[in-house]
């Protein structure tokens, strides 16, 4: 595209005064009067002239947006900015420039009246609040103008357009940190889970300490011919790990009937939170999206580092429960032989099937972390087998009601607090 030109998605210049031209050529050519030939020859001109210069005006305006892409938690404003360049020599009057917020309801200040000189630009800001988990679309946006005179006011779109990623409002959620795995990101005071390979400090050598502990150069450093012996022990950083893995069920028929779409909601909020604590302790963290109605009814993220906005994003494209498919019942997926002959109930629903069979294949140690519609006394013994692959089991279960329920002991169950815009 050459330097100062828009590449437009839509252009309209009205040709209302077009009509004129040739009745006025005519005029211009028979009529045998002087003065009204040269009045028609000075309207023509006149028409052909403001033509040009709107012509000019689309061929240099350009609407350029600063930010590609937004990411913001819902209940946030986000802010962009638009800006209006004008890159030819005529000025540009009456132009109006506003960009649209799609899907957005509520928003400040997206159109604005402006005047540009030539060579100039002007920027204009506008904010949009984020009411609604999903991912949007901000623009196109939009200039109206015309000629000096008005007499072919234009109309023009342009192409490019913002994606706005809006995350699940982050919850507060407060959890107990297992035993987890040593050499891992998070600091722990139990010595046993010591890293070699992150010295800490030193200290005095006492009774008990282990040779390999001895730093022999800054003891021999210390210790001088007219210096005590001194003998200094390494000190090093106790660190553990503990990968999270959580499963997310999001079958729009395992949860009940009333509250159906704010129960779905909040589990996509919970899930979000313990991405979000996950990534504050540094440690490694994958998610399984159980969605029978979605385009892929089983997607796994395996656990590793950095992927906190990619799980984030798949959250936030997460459809409703109303966009579902209208059937009674989620459909099938193909049953392979998951469980052991000790457990052949027909009454395990396929989500806790596919939950079992996914953590069969996590690695040694992970946190397996349950978010979805409360279970069974019965699902929750066949997911307890799970524990033998030596896997931390914990449950965010959001209905106050279930978790009244007396469980077995051995069955971790949190809830997640209401706090923020979630209160009111």
């Amino acid at each position: 595209m050459p330097k100062g030109r828009q590449d437009w998605a839509d252009v309209h210049i009205s040709s209302t005064a077009l009509f004129f031209v040739l009745p006025l050529l005519l005029f211009y050519l028979f009529v045998p009067f002087y003065l009204l030939r040269f009045a028609a020859l000075f309207l023509l001109l006149l028409l052909l002239g403001s033509r040009f210069y709107s012509e000019y005006l689309i061929r240099n305006i350009r609407l350029l947006r600063r930010d590609r892409d937004l990411r913001r938690f819902r209940g946030e404003w986000v802010q962009t900015e638009l800006t209006v360049e004008n890159h030819g020599r005529l000025p540009a009057f009456m132009l109006a420039a506003g960009d649209s917020p799609g899907d957005i309801a509520v928003f400040r200040q997206n159109r604005s009246l402006l005047s540009l000189r030539g060579c100039s630009r002007i920027f204009i800001p506008w904010q949009a609040y984020c009411s609604s988990r999903g991912i949007h679309t901000l623009g196109p946006a939009l200039v109206r103008g015309s000629d000096p005179l008005g007499l072919f006011p234009f109309r023009a779109r342009a192409r490019e357009t913002s994606r706005l990623v809006v995350y699940p409002s982050p919850g507060q959620i407060e959890v107990k940190t297992p035993g987890g795995l040593p050499l891992g990101n998070m600091i722990t005071g139990n010595p046993l889970y010591e890293d070699l390979t992150r010295r800490r400090s030193l200290r005095e050598y006492r009774s008990g300490d282990e040779l390999r502990r001895i730093n022999w150069k800054a003891s021999a450093a210390h210790t001088g011919a007219d210096r005590d012996t001194v003998i200094l022990v390494n000190e090093y950083e106790a660190a553990i790990a503990f990968p999270m893995v959580i499963f997310l069920n999001l079958d729009p028929y395992e949860y009940g009937l009333r509250k159906r779409e704010f129960y779905f909601e909040r589990s996509i909020e919970g899930a979000a939170a313990l991405c979000l604590m996950t990534n504050r302790d540094r440690q490694e963290l994958g998610i399984i999206l159980y969605h029978p109605h979605g385009k892929a009814p089983l997607t796994f993220i395996p656990p590793q580092a950095r992927t906190l906005i990619p799980i984030l994003e798949r959250l936030a494209a997460i459809t409703r429960p109303h966009e579902a498919p209208p059937e009674h019942s989620a459909p099938e997926l193909p049953r392979e032989n998951v469980f052991s002959d000790m457990y052949p109930s027909p009454r395990i629903r396929i989500s806790v099937q596919m939950m079992l069979k996914e953590g069969k294949r996590l690695p040694y140690g992970t946190r397996l972390f349950y978010v979805g519609p409360e279970r069974s006394r019965e699902e929750y013994a066949v997911l307890d087998s799970l524990k033998r692959s030596h896997l931390f089991l914990e449950y965010l279960i959001l209905d106050e009601k279930a978790l009244e329920e007396s469980m077995p002991g051995n069955v971790r169950r949190y809830q997640m607090k209401e706090a923020g815009y979630a209160v009111i």
